[in-house]
């Protein structure tokens, strides 16, 4: 639930919204209440917590069926609470559910920077004169896509960090200043500063009708040098470009790709649920800043952006290498289209589990396969750590 401002789903999804379940018998509650108002930033930290508590008594073995299966059931429920807009209540049964993986949680809520200030200078001095240097160059030539992203990068820099936007309230304002000036001085002598650049960046590009699509790009070392695949991820509903590369089991679809060599790219799915002109836009992009090997470009998606998933790979077959859906996706019938593996999970009231393996038997390339005893959102984990290795197995013939 890392993201920027809600998607409100279909209005039948309304229907199954309710009191927060009781926990099983033995569960704690938690300490105190939610705030009275609960801002998109707590959500935030309390899905990092639940992800994070979750994957840890996951992976120690110290959860039996039927508790994994309970935080599931609850922490989906909070998830529809969320869809329906009742943050007090998705925050209330998200602590309930953190508080079964981790029976010492209390949540904490986190002081947001307000007048910050870069060099004693207010954050937004700075940013306005970052800016002012970009408006300067050429933004209709070879350098309009690393403008753009500078210029995106460059307006994170607020005085007052908003808890609404997780990639102002994710972000060190000092370091990013620093990084951006430097961008920006690249650009002033030609140059593109994200042309095989490694590490992690937060930054956009121009997609369909040049509209903004915002991103975390994590280069592996190798990217600096040398040919790489890209996994491309799509988070869910309500989610952003930050779920895929810190959320969603603690940002193990990243670690994955570094260890593997891959270009991470974690997008905002929103726009390639309506164009796949924003794949094209992507892929060109990409390719202009690193040395792509085009036989290994691969796609995961969870939930809307396992619909979008599946909708690439309809329509841009020949492009993929193969595709994961998690807890989503639709049927892929296009001639050449590439593997594609369903993951649905068993206790899932939103996208159920007969839905998706509904979908893959419609793919004749499809492949099914089910998580017991989870859920919608908790499932992602495992679904990557099954999901990535086996994208790894397949490659596009040129």
């Amino acid at each position: 639930m890392v993201g920027h401002a809600a998607r409100r789903t279909a209005a039948g999804i309304s229907l199954l919204l309710g009191t927060a379940a009781a926990a099983p018998a033995g569960a704690q509650s938690p300490a105190a209440p939610a705030p009275a108002t609960v801002t998109r930033a707590d959500l935030a930290w309390r899905y990092l917590l639940m992800d994070a508590s979750y994957a840890t008594a996951d992976s120690v073995g110290r959860l039996s069926d039927s508790t994994r299966a309970a935080i599931n059931r609850i922490f989906d429920r909070s998830t529809l609470s969320f869809f329906g807009g009742r943050f007090a209540m998705t925050a209330a049964m998200m602590d309930t559910a953190i508080t079964m993986a981790a029976p010492t949680y209390r949540y904490e809520r986190r002081a947001l920077p307000v007048g910050v200030r870069i060099d004693k200078r207010p954050a937004r001095e700075v940013r306005n004169a970052l800016i002012a240097r970009l408006a300067a160059l050429d933004s209709t030539g070879t350098l309009a896509q690393p403008i753009a992203s500078a210029r995106a990068r460059a307006a994170l820099l607020v005085d007052t960090v908003s808890a609404e936007r997780s990639a102002e309230f994710l972000t060190d304002p000092a370091a990013l200043a620093r990084a951006v000036t430097a961008e920006v001085g690249a650009l002033e002598k030609g140059r593109n500063p994200y042309a095989r650049a490694v590490g992690d960046l937060w930054r956009s590009y121009r997609g369909a009708n040049g509209a903004a699509v915002p991103m975390r790009v994590i280069a592996p070392k190798a990217a600096a040098s040398r040919a790489v695949g890209v996994l491309i991820a799509l988070h869910g509903a309500g989610g952003d470009e930050n779920m895929f590369a810190m959320g969603y089991g603690q940002g193990i679809a990243a670690r994955l790709a570094r260890e593997n060599n891959l270009l991470f790219v974690s997008l905002a799915t929103t726009p390639f649920m309506t164009s796949a002109v924003n794949f094209d836009s992507l892929t060109a992009v990409l390719g202009r800043e690193y040395q792509l090997d085009a036989t290994r470009i691969y796609v995961i998606g969870h939930s809307m952006g396992a619909g979008a998933a599946a909708r690439l790979a309809q329509e841009r077959p020949q492009a993929l290498a193969a595709v994961v859906c998690l807890a989503g996706g639709s049927a892929v019938t296009a001639a050449g289209a590439p593997p594609v593996l369903f993951i649905g999970a068993q206790l899932d009231p939103v996208i159920p589990a007969a839905r998706v393996k509904a979908a893959a038997a419609a793919t004749p390339s499809g492949t099914y396969e089910e998580r017991a005893n989870e859920g919608h959102t908790l499932m992602v984990r495992g679904g990557v750590l099954r999901g990535v290795p086996w994208l790894l197995q397949h490659t596009r013939t040129r």
